[in-house]
């Protein structure tokens, strides 16, 4: 139960993120994810 309340509150965030903030935090997210990956992969 906790986990599908989980994946709800992430499908909500996202959601309200592209209709309100153009994708603001997902871009911002998705970079800080590969800047990461590419520091740990050298």
């Amino acid at each position: 139960m906790r986990l599908v309340i989980f994946i709800a509150a992430i499908a909500f965030f996202l959601i309200w993120d592209g209709l309100y903030n153009e994708g603001r935090y997902m871009d911002a997210g998705t970079k800080g994810v590969k800047h990461a990956v590419a520091y740990i992969a050298g």
